[in-house]
């Protein structure tokens, strides 16, 4: 299976605890990156291809965010 790197931006306001509950219940590698007033986690994964590491990614990413307003982007095998 090939890995994928899922680039998950949340554009919420957090306080750090926030921020850190998020990465480790996303299992984000480190540190979030800020974008303006967003947050970008960088989340490792493994699909077959980019169709099911984005459907994978963004299934992932809706049940740890529910109610947060984010985007999920994955980026080409690495």
């Amino acid at each position: 299976m090939a890995s994928y790197l899922a680039l998950i931006t949340v554009r919420d306001e957090m306080d750090n605890d926030e921020i850190d509950g998020m990465r480790d219940a996303l299992g984000a590698v480190n540190p979030p990156e800020q974008s303006g007033a967003a947050m970008v986690f960088l989340v490792p994964g493994e699909a077959p291809d980019a169709e099911v590491a984005l459907s994978a990614a963004t299934q992932h990413a809706g049940e740890i965010l529910d109610g947060y307003d984010y985007e999920v982007e994955v980026s080409e095998s690495v």
